[in-house]
């Protein structure tokens, strides 16, 4: 049987290498991030080039004009493409951390019951009722958390309709 100091100290660790993990999931977002930026900041800086490039290359105003008029079109398809990767990098991160946060509670309630069976065990009689309450509170508590879970999942659903939704409809109105 483990003291109370040695119990301590391994939830201290266990709560050590769950927030480290998450830190590092949360890091890797943002290097993904820093990645996409990167690369779009040079893409535009090519672009930019090769607009400068044609410009310079026009041989008359009417060329001129035609191509400063087509290159102040603002592009959907890239801002699509690029909010597209944006939501796909924080999506998996949100995933990422929603499943190390869901291991946590899972593994927290099983310590809880296990506790709370240790408990009972070793409690007086006439204190059924008691523990009973406690059972059913954890009972009632974990049934709370799971709906509170099904709904937030529900809403995300209807987040990532609606941005998909958006995402479409931007694309078909730089198409007109």
């Amino acid at each position: 049987m483990m003291t109370q100091t040695e119990n301590l100290m391994k939830l201290h660790s266990e709560t050590l290498k769950a927030t480290s993990a998450a830190a590092a999931k949360t890091l890797e977002g943002f290097q993904k991030l820093a990645t996409l930026n990167m690369k779009t900041a040079q893409a535009t800086l090519e672009e930019s080039n090769e607009q400068i490039k044609a410009l310079l290359a026009a041989k008359d105003a009417k060329a001129l004009t035609a191509l400063v008029t087509s290159f102040s079109q603002p592009s959907p398809e890239k801002f699509t493409a690029y909010a597209n990767a944006v939501y796909a990098i924080s999506k998996e991160a949100n995933s990422d951390l929603t499943a190390m946060v869901e291991k946590q509670i899972a593994d927290s309630n099983k310590k809880l019951e296990a506790t709370i069976a240790e408990l009972a065990s070793k409690a007086p009689a006439g204190s059924e009722g008691a523990v009973n309450f406690i059972k059913q509170a954890l009972a009632a508590a974990q049934a709370a958390y799971e709906q509170v879970n099904t709904a937030t999942k529900q809403f995300v659903q209807v987040a990532e309709a609606n941005v998909q939704g958006a995402a479409k409809a931007a694309a078909n109105a730089g198409k007109r």
